[in-house]
């Protein structure tokens, strides 16, 4: 991340005044492809977009000149807005000047406090069980780990054909628990996520569940002919909206800007009116970054997390590793990946709303994901480099917000029953 003046350093959260609309990558028109659905939290290429327009709303106001190159504007000479917000995009990815963002995470705003929530880590898993056999309330989660070696079989792979598949050299991640397990659908507070990363396991105990922060509504519409001012035959729609539960929004830090403007902003399709709340401090990580340099020291690595889903050129493998044994290094750091927990792929698109037109799309590691390395370098060294940094082969992506990292500890498991 590049050095920004602390001025312009900002932090808001973003509390809806009406359900909000965020289109997933899927195409969608009437009568075809008829369900628009949501995604939530927004992706980084839609709340750059949200922080840019709003600049521009609350500073400028002249869009068709801005979207021009700003050439004919007569207050060229004195307007910093280019430099601070870049330009917008000519051909596929744009500049995006001085700004940064981290975010947008899910979060709840009461009396200036805000309580952010994170994605349950893609290596957390919930013990599947019938109501009527649970002893308790609370789901019974498992916490994945890598094993030291392979566990090889009569349907070993290693030998054959897909032994240059980068996926067959990494380790499996594995649990003790006998009964079956499922993947978590959740959300974390800021507190359960850090004692996952240090892992002290037994202290997390349950997690909020979505419709805990924000429920989807589905509302139906017909294309009209406007010209003859009637509905057209078989062209149905269904769009998918969210609403965010009472004192819900979204969190989002900006870096690179010298003013944000009021207190409204326009989010999402159709422009849904929120309130903006400027925030006068940041998450802190100063305690937890002091527990995990301390808690790495008897880890045999270190892990990422990721908290917005992030964009690698050669699908799930970063460029800064090597295909052939997952060694590499970043931002001097060198590391060797060892394991990762990965989701389905997310599909990110979006609209480009200076040239009315459909963004590329791509196939995106989602939000949770994890990543499990190995390296020689100072504790310090790695926490500076991953923790709360974006992560992203294109550094434009990267700099609007794909890719937040958290950094974690683990041990590997033995098969003889406990972590180390």
């Amino acid at each position: 991340m590049t050095n920004i003046n602390q001025a312009n350093q900002k932090q808001i959260f973003i509390e809806p005044s009406d359900v909000l609309l965020f289109r997933d990558g899927r195409p969608f028109s009437a009568g075809e492809g008829h369900r628009a659905r949501s995604i939530f939290p927004p992706t980084p290429n839609t709340m750059q977009g949200v922080i840019r327009s709003k600049v521009l709303s609350d500073r400028c106001g002249r869009y068709e000149t801005y979207k021009n190159g700003c050439n004919d504007c007569e207050k060229q000479s004195n307007c910093t807005i280019p430099n601070e917000i870049g330009r917008p995009a000519q051909n596929g990815r744009g500049s995006y000047g001085n700004l940064e963002i981290r975010g947008a995470i899910i979060a709840k705003y009461e009396e200036t406090k805000v309580t952010p929530y994170f994605p349950v880590p893609a290596d957390v898993v919930e013990v599947k069980e019938k109501s009527e056999q649970r002893d308790s309330p609370k789901p019974r989660l498992r916490f994945l780990q890598p094993l030291s070696q392979k566990l090889y079989g009569d349907n070993d792979l290693s030998g054959g054909n897909l032994s240059d598949d980068p996926q067959s050299k990494l380790l499996p991640l594995w649990t003790q628990e006998k009964t079956p397990v499922e993947g978590v659908q959740g959300y974390w507070k800021k507190k359960d996520l850090e004692n996952y990363l240090l892992q002290d396991y037994p202290s997390i105990t349950e997690y909020t569940k979505a419709d805990t922060l924000y429920l989807r509504e589905s509302r139906y519409g017909i294309d009209v002919d406007n010209a003859r001012q009637t509905v057209k035959e078989g062209q149905l729609y269904q769009t998918e909206f969210i609403r965010c539960q009472e004192h819900i929004g979204l969190y989002t830090e900006v870096d690179g800007v010298s003013d944000l403007g009021g207190n409204l902003i326009a989010i999402g399709g159709e422009n849904r009116a929120a309130q903006c709340h400027h925030l006068q401090q940041k998450i802190d990580w100063g305690n937890f970054t002091r527990n995990l340099e301390n808690k790495l020291q008897q880890a045999d690595g270190f892990k990422i997390y990721f908290a917005t889903p992030t964009i690698f050129d050669a699908g799930w493998l970063p460029n800064w590793l090597s295909k052939n044994d997952l060694s590499g290094a970043y931002h001097g750091v060198q590391v060797q990946l060892v394991a990762a927990s990965i989701p389905r792929y997310q599909t990110i698109g979006g609209w480009d709303v200076a040239y009315n037109r459909p963004k590329p799309t791509n196939r995106a590691i989602p939000a949770g994901s994890v990543y499990y390395f190995t390296s020689n370098a100072k504790h310090s060294e790695i926490i500076k480099a991953f923790h709360w940094q974006n992560i992203a082969d294109a550094s434009s992506d990267a700099q609007i917000g794909f890719g937040l990292a958290l950094v974690g500890a683990w041990n590997y498991l033995d098969l003889q029953g406990e972590i180390k």
